[in-house]
């Protein structure tokens, strides 16, 4: 069985995921990628660097950006993904009187792509899955089918493999959506007809589709119909800009030799920041001021980040209703694309507007290569939360929220329906009612949550910044709370509460009264888990 190779060829960055022993794994390249410091995805950057005018030397990724430290150097392009399906003959670098269009960018990118992956595992790449966007014309995959199989059948990595056979295999390439692939990688089981949305944030624009997966043909073709898109040309890059607008003076900002290295401050704090730390942005041993969570979401909201974002949800809902009449309650499940999801509130806001116990785990880096692997093994989707969730507990002493962890993320569900047993006693003399504020505490932009075990063997998180606090949601802060009657008393247990996930994600309590010995819920649903 050939290993399965997917790329997810991004505008700013590229993510790769192998398969070879039936469980994804996203790759490496140390050399080529670097480590998103949010989620610890390796992403490379999408760029080329042609260092002559015979195309032979070149560099790619981090490794182009590097050499390109100060923007000056000609052969530089990245961005070549968007012009390869509509404008494919546009120039990006000239070297030597030699002009790079898009179409040579984008081969000798995968070029060198293909050919590290082959020496840093030893095998021959036969088998490719590329992610390509729903709204894309279909010249921009024939153009990629076009480049892959001219690398491998007539391109210089046939040298390397003739040698070992009498000619190279034929390789199997595949394309599907992006939006697809995102859904497969964040779990959604499009093997049965679903509507997702598919909300993108990159570096460069910020996009919102609506699809609909048809079953058994969406796993066959990776194709899914697209009702309505939004888009506006507004990104990471601006967010960088509306940073070094705040600490940096005009004139330092002005000076085109310092603009590349400014930018990466901008970024660097930009990141510590929406994870909710501090960063201080310096620049030649100079403080300018410190970046942390609250200050970046005020950043955001002062430029109308947020405004934006609700007006083009609400036209994409318009869209959907007048085009197709498809109310925005029909809508199953929404996914995260795109580092710039990770920015401040932006989650918050899409589950503001399309129901957040809709809006799937972050995987903004992973999910579009995972997915495509996926796709390219069988499309095989085990259906388990992501997020975990937890009890929201209000303890007496500093008012300060920490959580108990009921459901950890990777639970397969359905579950059993006493798959956790919680005991709740009344927290004073005469309490009348008791609520059960379920949270979602996935993950602090990414990074897993440690969880500290107590005495009773039972899991806690405290948040420790407001940053923190931030990524911990409560779902159901609107449900009437548990009546107590007669009121509590003392401090032995009163409640007995059990909780289970149904085969629809939904958090079902059985709640049992245990002085009077009834039951007051029996598997009721609570909130929908992601």
């Amino acid at each position: 069985m050939p290993t399965h190779w997917a790329i997810d060829l991004g505008t700013s960055n590229t993510t790769i995921c192998e398969d070879r022993s039936g469980r994804p794994h996203i790759v490496n390249l140390p050399d080529l990628a670097k480590i998103e410091p949010l989620t610890q995805t390796p992403v490379m950057p999408t760029c080329v660097c042609v260092m002559d005018s015979g195309s032979e030397q070149v560099l790619i990724g981090q490794e182009a950006v590097t050499y390109n430290w100060d923007g000056q150097a000609k052969g530089f392009a990245r961005g070549f993904k968007r012009y390869l399906g509509t404008e494919s003959g546009r120039a990006m670098a000239r070297v030597g009187g030699k002009t790079f269009t898009a179409q040579d960018a984008a081969s000798l990118f995968l070029r060198e792509v293909i050919g590290v992956l082959e020496a840093q595992f030893g095998e021959e790449i036969t088998d490719i899955t590329i992610a390509t966007p729903s709204g894309f014309y279909e010249t921009y995959r024939a153009e990629l089918q076009a480049i892959v199989r001219r690398l491998k059948h007539r391109g210089w990595l046939e040298r390397v493999w003739a040698r070992m056979r009498g000619k190279p295999a034929g390789i199997a390439f595949r394309t599907l959506d992006e939006p697809v692939a995102a859904a497969l990688g964040y779990g959604v089981d499009v093997g049965r007809p679903t509507t997702l949305v598919a909300f993108d944030f990159g570096g460069g624009s910020m996009e919102a589709a609506v699809l609909r997966t048809h079953g058994a043909r969406t796993v066959e073709t990776g194709r899914a119909e697209v009702l309505a898109k939004q888009a506006v040309e507004l990104g990471g890059d601006d967010v960088d800009g509306w940073i070094l607008e705040r600490f940096v003076p005009s004139a330092l900002r002005d000076w085109p030799e310092w603009e590349v290295a400014l930018r990466w401050e901008a970024e660097r704090v930009k990141l510590l920041a929406s994870a909710g730390s501090e960063g201080e942005f310096t620049f030649r041993s100079e403080s300018f001021g410190k970046l942390d969570y609250n200050v970046l979401r005020d950043i955001l909201a002062g430029n109308g980040l947020y405004a934006r974002m609700r007006e083009l949800l609400d036209a994409l809902l318009t869209e959907l209703r007048t085009r197709h009449g498809v109310p925005s309650g029909d809508i199953d499940d929404v996914i995260l694309e795109g580092g710039s999801t990770l920015l401040p509130e932006v989650r918050n806001v899409v589950g503001d507007v399309l129901g957040r116990d809709k809006v799937r785990e972050w995987l903004p880096f992973e999910s579009v290569a995972r997915g495509a692997c996926i796709f390219a093994g069988g499309a095989h989707v085990e259906d388990f939360i992501y997020h975990d969730y937890a009890l929201r507990l209000l303890p007496d002493d500093d008012n300060e929220a920490e959580y108990e962890l009921l459901i950890p993320g990777g639970t397969s569900f359905p579950t059993d329906d006493n798959f956790v047993t919680r005991y709740y006693a009344p927290g004073f003399d005469g309490q009348q009612r008791i609520n059960l504020f379920i949270c979602e505490v996935g993950r602090i932009a990414g990074r897993p949550i440690d969880w500290t075990e107590r005495a009773n063997g039972s899991r806690y998180f405290v948040p420790e910044t407001s940053g923190e606090r931030a990524f911990c949601l409560c779902l159901n802060e609107a449900d009437p709370a548990l009546p107590l009657s007669p009121a509590g008393k003392g401090s032995a247990p009163r409640l007995r509460v059990t909780y289970s996930v149904d085969e629809n994600r939904w958090l079902c309590v059985t709640v049992h009264d245990l002085q009077r010995k009834t039951d007051l819920k029996v598997k009721h649903p609570v909130v929908r888990l992601r």
